[in-house]
């Protein structure tokens, strides 16, 4: 199976959206296809063996819309803009109006040959033909969908403003022959073309801005670096920079890509990471990320990543992803699309006939059948979902969160219990070594420290970096060490010289010996060499961690919240139940493996639950990935990163306040636009189909088009409310 990911240009409703789905969906070679609305982006998944990507174009054009791999913007310009199409579009509109209303209620303002029924009929034609072409697409993609069963939004503008243009040409005929006629329908083609276009044009700049947050991204990506080899700066593309190269980062530039810092100091701007807007102080040794901003002073950094696995581009990664998945929400307005459209085109239909026989008169029941079938495009519905999810997702992108698809923006709102690992996520995750204990007096504190490291050396543990950064401040080499086993929940296993050494819990050990061990809240790290029958411990290192500031302010704001506590760490007993007690978490358990955090998530699961897990490390992915939602800490292991939900580098626990907040705000945001959209048609198909005719109201064609552009209108604004959002202080 291939996935790939192309562009379709032409979709206006979501009737567009999901009838591309539908379609593509009954090809054999697809296995599954995500069509979005807003980003105008399909993600689809096929057989090689049995189709290519060329198939998949060729029944998209079918459809009347245009598949490529390259976004229009990227693409040649051409010459009609749809700004260009609507100013011409309104201008002969306004022509096409003077010859009709001005001509039949303020005579004297109109030249006596334009009055002539003749010349007057030809040039509303001519000029509704140009506004016609200037909506040519409505037309070319209507009548494509509904040849091949897939209606929407334009099939119903082009059925509707057709047939008052055929019967508007029918009466022009009818002049010719000199016969006399009531009035011609060619001003109602014209203003709705007009109004569909307008429409049409501030939701697409309502969804390009949308789109900010990605924009606001691309904004840090530098163009070129200095790179600096044999004491010289030499001015080299990004793209060309490797892991291990030296940069040179300039005050009040961009940082190109993640590092450390390998000599100087400066303070760094990371607010497009973690929305926090001080600055943050590096010195050498200490991590750089693509994209944040050198504020004040030149260092020199040593790349740990190519730009584009570095961490501003998963970022842009992570929103395009979220923002090119549906929510399962919006598969309510799929739904109704699919068969809303035709329901729709059967309702104008016996509307109009019914007008027709009962008035007596072809040119109402017409009026009649345009107004039902312009008043109930589907645009609203189609927007009511992806505009939220959108913008609700760029929002979250100010305050650091990063929703990877649009299911976890919807499902975090829904969390009735959060687990949380401890080490990283409630702690700061940079345990110090505070003491060294020695078991066998052979040895002594250097040793022990120079075993630790060199069986740590080369891990990405944070332990294994404390240990490793003690033993750089304390001018201690590391043991050369090889043959590294590392067993998850345990420990680590390595062979130095001829003796096989361990470290990590208890239970990594095979020893009946009791150890007299400090009760001192602290991580544990013990160092032992590998027996034969019995491991013997030469001695052990304690480190402590300390919690992150507030911590115990947002675990009781989810408690307040009515969610339930739970803190799952591997650290030992003492040590989890005092910080337990002192954040006052509902429940505690200690020394757990990955297995155990499993099956935790598994029985909270079991008892109707909705589980978020927030961790950050390796042994936190197995967890994460079977948590109903999941929140890693950006500064987390890439294998946990991957398989979270939501990365907020934030780094800190208000981010889960903030994300469940927000994703509530979102939701609650696309039921109001799904209710006024549901709303909208369900009370102004029954007044176009007139219904309330006998009491003298009654919408005709130019009314409904700018009723169907106002609904639209009034969702795009409702989810912009959403920009509004305040982040948890």
């Amino acid at each position: 199976m291939k996935t790939e990911r192309f562009y379709i240009e032409g979709m206006t409703c979501t009737a567009c959206s999901s009838g591309i789905e539908r379609s593509l969906k009954r090809k054999e070679f697809v296995s599954d296809i995500e069509v979005n609305l807003l980003t105008k982006t399909a993600k689809i998944t096929y057989d090689e063996s049995k189709g290519s990507l060329e198939d998949a174009f060729a029944q998209v054009k079918k459809l009347g819309y245009i598949p490529s791999l390259k976004s229009q913007e990227k693409r040649e310009k051409i010459f009609l803009t749809p700004k260009r199409k609507m100013i011409l579009a309104i201008v002969f509109t306004l022509a096409t109006l003077y010859l009709s209303m001005f001509a039949m209620f303020f005579h004297s303002l109109v030249p006596e040959f334009l009055l002539e029924p003749r010349i007057n009929g030809i040039l509303q034609l001519l000029f509704t033909l140009v506004v016609m072409h200037m909506g040519r697409t409505f037309y070319f993609r209507g009548i494509g969908t509904l040849i091949h069963a897939h209606p929407n939004m334009d099939t119903l503008i082009a059925i509707g403003t057709g047939s008052a243009f055929i019967y508007s040409f029918y009466l022009v005929v009818k002049v010719f022959m000199g016969l006399e006629v009531e009035g011609l329908y060619f001003e109602s083609v014209c203003v709705i073309i007009v109004f569909v276009l307008l429409g049409k044009m501030i939701e697409d700049r309502s969804k390009v801005n949308a789109t900010d947050a990605i924009k606001r991204l691309i904004s840090h990506v530098s163009k070129t670096a200095l790179k600096v080899e044999n004491n010289q700066e030499v001015e080299i593309s990004i793209d060309a920079i490797v892991s291990g190269d030296v940069i040179k980062v300039l005050p009040g530039s961009h940082i190109p890509v993640d590092g450390v810092i390998v000599e100087g100091e400066a303070n760094i701007d990371e607010s497009m990471l973690s929305g926090e807007v001080l600055s943050v102080f590096k010195r050498f040794g200490q991590e750089v990320y693509s994209g944040t901003i050198n504020t004040d002073r030149a260092f020199l950094m040593r790349a740990s990543k190519s730009t584009q696995d570095s961490t501003l581009n998963q970022i842009i990664r992570l929103i395009q992803s979220a923002q090119e998945s549906k929510a399962p929400i919006a598969r309510i307005a799929d739904k109704v699309s699919a068969i809303f459209v035709p329901i729709v085109i059967m309702i104008a239909i016996l509307a109009g006939v019914f007008w027709w026989v009962y008035q007596g008169n072809f040119g109402f029941g017409l009026e009649i059948f345009v107004s039902v079938l312009v008043i109930s495009c589907p645009c609203a519905l189609g927007l009511a979902t992806p505009m939220s999810i959108m913008i609700g997702g760029g929002r979250a992108a100010y305050g650091g969160i990063f929703f990877k698809n649009a299911k976890s923006l919807e499902n975090a709102q829904k969390v009735t219990a959060v687990v949380f690992d401890k080490t990283g996520t409630l702690s700061v995750g940079k345990p110090l070594v505070q003491e060294v204990l020695i078991f066998d007096e052979d040895k002594n504190e250097e040793e022990i420290i120079a075993l630790a490291s060199g069986v740590e050396l080369g891990s990405e543990h944070i332990i294994a970096k404390s240990i490793i950064g003690y033993a750089k401040e304390n001018h201690i080499q590391p043991k050369i060490a090889k043959d590294f086993k590392a067993k998850a929940g345990y420990g680590i296993t390595a062979v130095i010289g001829e003796k096989i050494i361990k470290l990590g819990n208890e239970e990594n050990f095979r020893t009946k010996k009791a150890l007299n061990l400090p009760q001192n809240n602290g991580i544990v790290v013990l160092v032992g060499e590998e027996g034969q029958t019995q491991d013997k411990i030469l001695g052990a290192i304690i480190l402590k961690d300390e919690l992150k500031p507030n911590v115990k302010k947002y675990v009781a704001d989810l408690k307040e919240m009515g969610i339930k506590t739970i803190l799952l760490s591997g650290d030992n007993l003492s040590s989890v139940q005092a910080i337990a007690e002192e954040l006052e978490i509902d429940e505690a358990i200690a020394q757990a493996k990955p297995d155990d955090k499993l099956e935790k998530i598994k029985s909270l699961k079991n008892q109707n639950e909705i589980v978020m897990m927030v961790g950050d490390g390796m042994n936190d992915a197995p967890a994460l990935a079977l948590a109903d939602v999941s929140l890693v800490m950006g500064k987390g292991s890439d294998v946990s990163i991957q398989a979270a939900d939501i990365v907020a580098f934030s780094d800190d626990v208000k981010s889960v306040i903030n994300a469940i907040f927000l994703s509530g705000a979102t939701i609650k945001n696309i039921k109001e636009n799904l209710f006024w959209a549901f709303c909208y048609n369900v009370v102004f198909i029954p007044l176009a189909c007139g219904v309330a005719y006998g009491e003298g109201i009654l919408l005709n064609p130019m009314i409904a088009s700018l009723a169907m552009s106002l609904s639209s209108l009034s969702v795009v604004l409702n989810a912009q409310r959403l920009r509004n959002f305040k982040f948890k202080e």
